[in-house]
């Protein structure tokens, strides 16, 4: 294997790439590293200065990079043809990349290590047309309502529109409401659909112990949630952390549900390392704005994917990681089994942190439940492309009714 690394003219491409990159720029403008490059081929060395790439060399530093990302050439081969990024290459389980040096200015400055790679993406190639996205909802009309209620003591905000048959929505990881604010009013034609805000997220009050930090406590949380709306088999939907919950609803009370939709959803998700957690607590926002970015799809249009990381950079660090150790520490691998209730495992194909081998070896652990999969969509399916999401939402609500 020859790696683009070893030409000349491919480098002189990179540099020109990074160095055209606003966003890198920006985020460059008052770093000053050198970023060691090891692979089985070679070393080689990127110096930043001020905001700008000032030059590249075969070799390390002999003084030293502050950074070497390290990974063999199969993993240097998939970040330049564009198959993964700086976060699916540095995720355990996901990809093969790590990195030494001076860590924590790496997650201090996340998005010139994310924009470097994305740079390696495009060096040599002509330039990609964008689109074609997915379509643009069209509103229902039905008015939203913003409502509190008490849960365990604690002030709880949800939404809800429409009567008719319950649609109890869960918000993933550093979301709140908003997440589901077209689902609202897409679905609510037909039926009562509610989206209810975590503990700390949204408009529901901190709880008296601080963040939730396994995924059982907002379990409990939303069944109580539930009971004090007085449900009775409603259908649940969850995305990512809530995708997680709802299979454990599920196979907690296995014959409650009318159907459970689980979006971008697993039993099992140890996708996310201990050091990126940590960082969380230094750097949540330019981490959680890339790492967004990053999980949403090619036919995201720009404005709902400016959305998804204006949603997410809006959660305190602390939740962010509370909610993101109970992610990564999710394991319910022998209970799913117990599910009576309709299973959909709904994901978007460019979902690189659920990717489909892991729905499908859940789907393999719950009797009859079925995947579909939503093509150019990321890790936000409902604002990314909420058409089709509510298409799907819809056919499977009305197979179970």
């Amino acid at each position: 294997m020859t790696l683009a690394f070893s030409d000349p003219a491919w480098w002189a491409s990179f540099v020109h790439e990074a160095n055209a990159d606003e966003r890198f720029f920006e985020a460059a403008a008052f770093v000053n590293a050198r970023i060691g490059i090891k692979s089985d081929s070679g070393t080689w060395t990127i110096d930043i200065r001020d905001g700008k790439i000032i030059s590249t060399k075969e070799g390390l530093a002999l003084t030293g990079d502050d950074i070497v990302l390290i990974a063999p050439d199969r993993e240097w081969e998939r970040v330049i043809d564009g198959q993964v990024d700086w976060f699916e290459a540095t995720s355990p389980g996901l990809g093969e990349m790590t990195f030494e040096g001076d860590a924590v200015m790496a997650l201090r400055n996340i998005k010139v290590m994310w924009r470097l790679l994305a740079a390696m993406a495009k060096a040599g190639k002509p330039p990609v047309a964008p689109g074609p996205y997915s379509p643009d909802p069209v509103w229902s009309g039905r008015e939203i309502l913003g409502k509190y209620v008490d849960v365990d003591g604690l002030r709880t905000h949800y939404e809800e529109a429409g009567e008719g048959q319950p649609i109890v929505c869960i918000h993933a990881a550093c979301q709140d409401t908003m997440m589901y604010r077209h689902v609202l009013d897409g679905l609510s034609d037909s039926y009562r659909v509610i989206s209810i805000d975590a503990p700390g997220h949204g408009k529901t009050l901190e709880p008296a112990g601080g963040p939730f930090d396994h995924l059982s406590k907002h379990a409990e949380f939303n069944e109580k949630f539930m009971a004090a709306l007085g449900l009775e088999r409603p259908i649940i939907v969850g995305c990512s952390m809530g995708g997680n919950q709802v299979l454990e609803l599920g196979a907690r009370r296995p014959d409650f549900y009318a159907g459970i939709v689980s979006c971008e959803g697993a039993d099992y998700t140890p996708t996310v390392s201990p050091f990126f957690l940590e960082m969380l607590l230094l750097n949540a926002p330019q981490i959680l704005e890339c790492w967004s970015q990053s999980l949403t799809g090619q036919r995201t249009p720009p404005d709902r994917a400016r959305e998804v990381v204006w949603q997410i950079i809006r959660t305190a660090p602390e939740y962010a990681r509370g909610d993101l150790v109970g992610y990564a520490g999710f394991d319910k691998r022998d209970v799913v089994g117990n599910i009576t209730s309709p299973v959909l495992l709904l994901r978007g194909d460019a979902d690189w942190l659920v990717p489909q081998a892991m729905v499908e070896e859940t789907s393999s652990r719950i009797p009859g439940s079925k995947i579909e999969v939503l093509s150019g969509t990321g890790h936000y399916p409902m604002i990314e492309n909420p058409v089709e999401f509510n298409k799907a939402i819809r056919s499977f609500a009305e197979s179970v009714a």
